[in-house]
């Protein structure tokens, strides 16, 4: 029996992107539905690393804990290469990631446990799960109301089947069924067990369903079904290189297999070491290369023991007693991007759907879990009616960008790994230029100097700069502060949970000066206005603070000047009982807590301490646009480019 339902979203995959997307989703109360045609979730292997930038986004969501708790740590890595006595010697040492970059580590944990992670909190804010063994069988979208937004429009049709246990149960070279167990943790044993959906119970093998939606995003990875219903494909090219790669536990004398290292032999190929949870260790073997023809290289001549005895040929002289291989793979090297992203801004890729790469540099389900963070606030500002569709066109301007960049990214660190010259004059790559490199583009590799250009929630730079490090288009860079009211010390960032609003950062200078106070007052007093962004775009019966934040950091001791004496409009009341949100006020001071611990935010963002700036925020933590305290009129006009006014 056929079954119809109407949703502001359904996502086609559950995989961190997906997933990511639906967290976001959930967290903002909007209808959703997530499909899989797998059974079950990743339980072992696929991408692991996770980067500054995605733990900063777990902390918005409230799980970096678990993530910083169960992973291991890349804190340095090591260059290794050939010794003149034929053997290996240590030539380099250097930080993953230069100093500073984040308040968070660079954390390696299996991708099973990731997504067991963004499952639990989707689940904690609204109840939303997976949908598994579904798999759509025909998308059609209406044109007729590609421009309609109205609540009752539904310009796109799914149709979605339901799938036997034989289709359902995932495949996976080497481990039967996808469903190897022995890196499961318990609140993961359900799924190994019994694979079961977490919507609810399964329905009959081969029932239909008919889904209609405001959009559809595809997050169903490189051989995505939503990108071929769109007519697209990945476009790009393959380095003709094979890689294995083992999830191992290893009894060896080489020293740094707890830390991230690369190991370049004599003649037997490269292989990169990554430290990874419960004693495990990853293993990326080159097992050379395949035809460069194009012919598919035969995958059933390599198995794990070819990748072993590849490996023991690398770490000569060192030893390698492989003791237990908990999951391996193959793959070729190859670069490939979707050269779209969206049909109408009603269906739209995300991911590996998107975007594909090899997984050495650990960017893969990071920057498939950015992508779905970009997009998700921009889906739910539109349902919600807070802004234009026209703000939809942003996630295309923007992530196009970082996937082009992205696969330049990976093309020469892929060659560098593999001893190929990507130089103009032919020769191999020295260990001096891979490391000038990876130090050139390590802070992108952590995720937290992504950059958007101009675009409609994007203001162009303004000269002089009054924030330098906080340049339009980047994420917010934190430091910590004190709360007026308690003495707590705080990360700024620590306060933009991702819960859909904007964050108006007033860098309100020196207020014991009385013209930097005049400033405050009169920025306050045009926010507390009817013409101000607050009233224009929060409706009437929301607390002031439920669209567009306001958080005050003074560059003057906390105990200068007390809570009570700022505007209202900077502490609101709080419905229904109108208690004060002695949250939003902050010093650049030092705390009691850490009284030789200040954060010096005004001094880390280039910020002038007598006079500041404002900061406005996306949902996301980009900076949107800077300007000073006598311009703060300007933070409106921004807005009303694409927020709606609200009905008062």
């Amino acid at each position: 029996m056929a079954s119809s339902s109407d949703y502001d979203v359904v996502i086609v995959g559950a995989g961190p992107a997906g997933l990511m997307l639906a967290l976001w989703l959930a967290r903002l109360k909007i209808r959703t539905k997530i499909v899989d045609k797998r059974s079950v979730k990743v339980l072992a292997g696929q991408a692991d690393g996770v980067q500054c930038r995605t733990l900063e986004v777990a902390h918005s969501f409230g799980f970096v804990q678990r993530l910083i708790e169960e992973g291991a740590h890349i804190n340095e890595i090591c260059n290794w290469t050939p010794a003149a006595d034929g053997g290996l010697e240590r030539t380099k040492r250097m930080p993953d990631n230069e100093p500073g970059t984040s308040r968070f580590p660079h954390v390696v944990l299996t991708q099973g446990r990731i997504e067991r992670f963004l499952l639990d909190a989707m689940r904690d804010f609204n109840g939303l799960g997976v949908d598994r063994a579904v798999a759509p069988t025909n998308m059609t979208v209406d044109p007729a109301l590609l421009t309609d937004f109205s609540p009752s429009s539904y310009p796109v049709t799914l149709k979605l089947r339901h799938l036997s246990e034989d289709e359902a149960t995932p495949t996976q070279v080497g481990i039967a069924n996808g469903l190897h167990r022995s890196n499961v943790l318990s609140d993961d044993e359900a799924d190994a067990m019994h694979g079961t959906r977490e919507g609810g119970a399964y329905a009959l093998a081969g029932e239909e369903e008919t889904v209609r939606a405001k959009f559809v995003v595809g997050a169903d990875g490189a051989r995505s079904w939503v990108r071929k219903q769109l007519g697209l494909s990945l476009e790009g090219e393959s380095a003709n290189s094979l890689w294995g790669v083992l999830d191992a536990v290893v009894v060896t004398d080489f020293p740094d297999i707890r830390l991230k290292s690369s190991v370049q032999s004599h003649g037997a190929g490269s292989i990169l070491v990554v430290p990874r949870e419960n004693d495990l260790v990853r293993f990326y073997v080159q097992m050379g290369s395949t035809d460069p023809n194009g012919e598919r290289f035969d995958r059933s001549s390599i198995s794990p023991e070819s990748i072993v005895e590849t490996a023991q040929r690398i770490f000569q002289p060192f030893k390698l007693d492989i003791k237990h291989i908990d999951w391996w793979t193959l793959y070729e090297v190859g670069q490939r991007m979707s050269p779209q992203v969206t049909l109408d801004n009603r269906v739209f890729l995300a991911g590996d759907a998107f975007h594909t790469h090899s997984p050495k540099a650990g960017q893969g389900m990071n920057t498939s879990m950015m992508d779905s963070f970009s997009l998700g606030w921009k889906i739910a500002h539109v349902v919600q009616g807070k802004a234009s569709p026209a703000i939809l066109e942003t996630y295309g301007l923007e992530r196009l960008k970082v996937a082009r960049e992205l696969l330049d990214f990976d093309y020469k660190l892929s060659r560098m790994f593999a001893g190929k010259p990507i130089t103009s004059d032919g020769k191999p790559v020295s260990h001096e230029e891979f490391k000038k490199f990876y130090e050139s583009i390590g802070k992108w590799a952590s995720g937290t100097a992504v950059a958007y250009l101009p675009n409609m929630l994007v203001a162009p730079e303004r000269e002089p700069r009054l924030a330098p490090g906080l340049p339009h288009g980047q994420r917010f860079e934190s430091h910590a502060v004190v709360a007026l009211a308690d003495a707590r010390p705080w990360h700024l960032a620590d306060r933009f949970l991702s819960d859909g609003r904007w964050r108006l950062v007033l860098f309100a200078g020196d207020v014991r000066e009385p013209q930097q106070r005049d400033k405050l007052e009169q920025a306050a007093a045009y926010l507390d206005s009817s013409a101000g962004p607050l009233r224009t775009f929060t409706p009437a019966d929301d607390d002031l603070d439920s669209v567009i934040e306001v958080l005050t950091v003074i560059s003057d001791p906390r105990t200068s000047v007390e809570p009570n004496a700022f505007p209202d409009v900077l502490w609101p009341p709080k419905k229904p009982y109108g208690s004060r949100s002695y949250d939003k006020l902050y010093a650049d001071d030092s705390s009691p807590v850490t009284p030789n611990d200040r954060g010096e935010i005004y001094k880390h963002l280039g910020i002038d301490a007598k006079t500041g700036c404002v900061v406005l925020v996306r949902p996301d933590q980009v900076v949107a646009l800077v300007c000073s305290l006598d311009d703060i009129g300007d933070i409106g006009s921004f807005l009303s480019q694409f927020m709606v006014p609200q009905q008062q």
